[in-house]
C-alpha cells in the first residue's frame, strides 16, 4: 500500500517508501523511515531497491542497495522505465554480485520466516532500532545507519560511494561475530570495520541459532525436510534460546488451527563441554516429517576431544579451526540431546 490512515497496522499493510530517488540520498534515508514504520506496527515497511526515480545509473549503489535489501522486510527492485532495475538486465559483473544477494535471502527464510511469525504474533518489528536492545542507552536513540534485524543480526548499511570501512556500535549483552567471516567483536564497544564489495557489514549476536537452507529457486520448493543450523558459541553467553517457525507456507491462519510446528534450542556452554537441545511443539493437526539437520558450531575456543548425540558417540566434521560440523537425524516427534566435549 502507498497510504493509510491511523489503524491500518491491524490489516497487515506491506507499505513502501514511493517513489523514491535513485541516488546515494535516495538509500540514505531508508533504514530510519522502515524503523519508525515498523515501530508504529508497520513491519514490513520497505523500499524499491535500487531506488525508483531519475535516470541515475550507478551499479554500486545498485548492489549497495541489494545488500541491504536483504535485511530489510521486503526484497524487490522496481524503478522507472529509463534504467532497467531487474538483474537480468546488468552487467555481466553486477549480475553476480546481485545473484548472490537473491541467493542469500532464499537462505534465510527459515529465520525470515520466523520473524513473521512473531511480527504475527506480538507486533514486533522486522528491522529493530539499536535502543531495542539497550533502552537506557540514550546515545542510541536517535541511531539508524546501524540496526537489528530480528534479534540475532547487527546489519550496518552502506549508503555512501566508495566506502572502505564504517564505525559499528556492538551492543553490550553478548559479544558479535562476522557473518562472513567469523571475527570476533567484543561487546559494548564502537569499532571501525572494514567494507568489502561483496557485501555489507553483518554480525551475529553470540549465542545465537541461525537456521538456513541451501540455495532454492522459488518458495514453493521451501522445506525444512534438510536444513543447517548455525550456532555462535560465546563464553559471554553460558545459556541460549531459539526458535523456527514452520507451516506449510498457504494455510491462512495456520497457526489458529493448529497446522504448525516450532522448533525450539537451547544452549548451555561451560568449559568442559557445550550442550545443545533440539526439541519441537506441533501443533494438533501438523503432520511433522524427520529432519536432517546440518548443526554448524562457530567460533569454539577449545579444542573438539567427542561429540555424543543421545547418548551415542557421533562423527563430525572439522571446518576450520573452530568451527565443526555435526549432521543430526531428527526423526519426528523426538528431542535430541548434543554434547560437544572438550
Amino acid at each position: 500500500m502507498r497510504s493509510g490512515y491511523s489503524g491500518s497496522q491491524r490489516f497487515g499493510m506491506m507499505p513502501w517508501s514511493g517513489d523514491v530517488s535513485r541516488s546515494w540520498g535516495g538509500l540514505q534515508s531508508q533504514p530510519e523511515i522502515a524503523l519508525q514504520m515498523g515501530m508504529q506496527g508497520m513491519g514490513y515497511m520497505h523500499s524499491d531497491l535500487g531506488g525508483f526515480a531519475g535516470d541515475y545509473f550507478d551499479n554500486e549503489l545498485y548492489i549497495r542497495w541489494l545488500q541491504y535489501g536483504v535485511f530489510q522486510p521486503i526484497f524487490r527492485p522496481h524503478a522507472q522505465e529509463e534504467v532497467a532495475s531487474e538483474p537480468v538486465y546488468k552487467d555481466i559483473v553486477t549480475k553476480a554480485k546481485a545473484k548472490k544477494q537473491v541467493e542469500l535471502r532464499y537462505q534465510m527464510m527459515p529465520y525470515n520466516y520466523t520473524l513473521a511469525f512473531d511480527n504475527n504474533q506480538k507486533g514486533t518489528p522486522l528491522m529493530r532500532p539499536l535502543f531495542f536492545e539497550e533502552p537506557t542507552n540514550t546515545s542510541l536513540a536517535s541511531v539508524s545507519d546501524n540496526y537489528l534485524w530480528g534479534n540475532d543480526f547487527l546489519v550496518a548499511p552502506v549508503m555512501k560511494s566508495n566506502v572502505t570501512s564504517t564505525s559499528v556500535y556492538f551492543p553490550k549483552n553478548n559479544n558479535w561475530f562476522d557473518f562472513y567471516t567469523d571475527q570476533k567483536y567484543e561487546a559494548g564497544i564502537t569499532k571501525s570495520v572494514s567494507v568489502t564489495d561483496d557485501h555489507i557489514p553483518v554480525f551475529v549476536r553470540g549465542g545465537a541459532f541461525i537456521p538456513m537452507i541451501k540455495t532454492i529457486q522459488n518458495t514453493s520448493t521451501y522445506s525444512l525436510a534438510n536444513f543447517d543450523l548455525h550456532y555462535y558459541t560465546d563464553d559471554k553467553t553460558t545459556t541460549s534460546y531459539g526458535k523456527l517457525y514452520n507451516d506449510n507456507g498457504s494455510t491462512v491462519q495456520a497457526y489458529e488451527k493448529g497446522d504448525y510446528e516450532i522448533l525450539r534450542f537451547k544452549s548451555s556452554n561451560t568449559a568442559k563441554e557445550l550442550a545443545i537441545t533440539l526439541m519441537a511443539d506441533t501443533g494438533k493437526i501438523f503432520q511433522a516429517v524427520s529432519k536432517n539437520v546440518n548443526l554448524i558450531i562457530h567460533h569454539l575456543d577449545a579444542k573438539v576431544s567427542s561429540v555424543v548425540v543421545n547418548g551415542k558417540s557421533t562423527p563430525y566434521k572439522i571446518i576450520n579451526n573452530n568451527t565443526i560440523e555435526i549432521t543430526v537425524m531428527w526423526e519426528k516427534g523426538t528431542s535430541k540431546d548434543i554434547k560437544i566435549l572438550f
